[in-house]
């Protein structure tokens, strides 16, 4: 019996040395499959742990730091960089490599491949497209109320005209006007395209001769304009309601208006003197040169120096009472040159021109007419601010001439009334302006002589008056010491 159970615990024993060293065999093994592993991974690391070791996401802003932040601050802020440029919006890079790109010189000479669907940068002529799939685009653009007709209007251009047809891509495209990645609402005084700035901004091209040379344009036409009444309204006065170069040649549909439709050009803002305009005998001439025959001609001018020939009423008012503060009595031809001495220098400027048909300034009547007309309005004018001058000191005293203020702002409608009827050339349409103004500041000028009369009558009443009050006073006082005589004793002396 004991030898049965030393043997089962014999057994039992062994079995469990031999299971000891399985385990620890097979713990070596795995041990060794293990290190063996490790030690293959570290000579030679698989893709997919380099990867995971090395790579990092990147996307457009990681290398184009300059245009990310002109595009944060642009209109466009809200468009991604694909919008115009294709490829995709994420790239994953190894970070070796993505510091090379991030570090690189822009002479490196560095490619990157941004994908199948990247269109890259476009060409000058690419641009007008490029924009169009936007702006032409009736479903992309109708939540912002944008127009969608500026491409076709742009290819209407002499900008596009010159792009499409002769392919020179020196001429103006979007981007020149608009910039490129940092645009900005034309309403933001920063935009290139903000009223007061577009003198400068068409300028980039049209004051620089280099540029102009091959098209044959005058680059004197930038600096004309900022000397001109729009030109000083607005870049002076910064009134961004003054016309600039896109309202008289359009914006995107850019053209230079011939003489022929100068006048409708003007006319937009200029109605009631175009609409006189085309009653009058230049109109039908085909050579005129329309409202800038007299308003920006002349020898070596074209025609963008503007000038306004007839001045504001209080501007006249203003001038005629610097006239007197050094001549107590002008006369006509005095007050006609001190208030509106315009008229005539504007028109000698425009002569050069008009000789052109009229020849002969001593048998040719139509100059001596236009002069003659220009004389009665100038007539007209001297009597206004003669007006206005004598209204001014009559109701700086005791009389009250609010009436006559009232009525004279009839005169000044008049007076305004003139500028474009004289457009119209004809004497008879100018004297019958000229009338209705005089008998208003006629009607003005009676009131005050009678106010004038009535205060003077008023001081003779006065007269009779003050005369009773200084005799009865002389009474008084004599009747005062006769008294004192009778019943006023003296004080004794001690």
């Amino acid at each position: 019996m004991k030898d049965q159970v030393g043997w089962k615990r014999s057994g039992q024993a062994r079995h469990m040395e031999a299971a000891t060293r399985n385990i620890r065999s097979i713990s070596l093994n795995k041990l060794r499959h293990t290190l063996i592993a490790l030690a293959v991974a570290a000579l030679f690391p698989s893709d997919r742990s380099t990867c995971m070791a090395q790579t990092q996401a990147a996307d457009c802003k990681t290398c184009h730091t300059a245009q990310a932040t002109e595009l944060a601050g642009s209109i466009h802020e809200t468009l991604g960089c694909q919008e115009c440029h294709g490829g995709p919006e994420k790239f994953q890079l190894d970070g070796a490599v993505l510091r090379s790109f991030t570090n690189r010189s822009l002479d490196s000479g560095m490619a990157f491949d941004h994908g199948s669907t990247f269109k890259g940068k476009p060409s000058r002529s690419e641009v007008p497209q490029r924009c169009g799939e936007c702006h032409a685009d009736v479903r992309r653009m109708n939540p912002y109320g944008l127009r969608t007709d500026q491409l076709a209007r742009y290819w209407t251009s002499g900008h596009g005209q010159v792009l499409k047809e002769q392919g020179d891509e020196t001429v103006a495209v979007c981007t020149d006007c608009h910039g490129t990645h940092g645009i900005l609402d034309q309403h933001q005084p920063q935009s290139k395209t903000y009223p007061l700035n577009i003198p400068d901004t068409c300028g980039t091209c049209h004051a620089d001769a280099a540029i102009m040379a091959p098209f044959d344009h005058p680059v004197q036409i930038v600096d004309e304009y900022k000397k001109s009444v729009h030109g000083q309204l607005l870049l002076e006065q910064g009134d961004t309601g003054a016309p600039t170069c896109s309202t008289c040649h359009g914006n995107h549909s850019a053209m230079p208006p011939g003489f022929t439709t100068v006048v409708s050009v003007c006319g937009k803002c200029h109605q009631h003197a175009a609409k006189n305009f085309a009653t009058s005998i230049h109109a039908q001439q085909e050579e005129h040169h329309g409202c800038v025959q007299c308003h920006g001609g002349g020898e070596n001018r074209y025609f963008h120096q503007i000038e306004r020939i007839t001045k504001p009423a209080g501007v006249m008012i203003q001038r005629y009472a610097h006239l007197l503060a050094t001549e107590s009595d002008p006369t006509a031809e005095q007050i006609a040159a001190a208030i509106h001495s315009e008229p005539k220098h504007i028109i000698t400027q425009a002569l050069p021109s008009c000789m052109e048909c009229h020849e002969d300034l001593e048998d040719d009547e139509s100059l001596p007419k236009l002069f003659n007309l220009i004389d009665e309005i100038a007539s007209a004018e001297s009597y206004y601010v003669r007006t206005a001058q004598r209204i001014d000191e009559v109701g700086r005293g005791v009389l009250l001439v609010d009436n006559e203020r009232f009525k004279f702002e009839e005169a000044k409608t008049h007076l305004i009334g003139l500028a474009p009827v004289q457009h119209s050339l004809n004497n008879s349409l100018v004297e019958a302006e000229v009338n209705k103004l005089t008998a208003v500041c006629d009607d003005v000028n009676a009131e005050l002589d009678n106010q004038e009369d009535g205060l003077e009558w008023r001081f003779r009443a006065l007269i009779p008056i003050w005369a009773f009050a200084i005799v009865f006073a002389v009474l008084i006082y004599a009747k005062y010491r006769r008294l004192e005589h009778a019943y006023v004793k003296p004080l004794p002396k001690n």
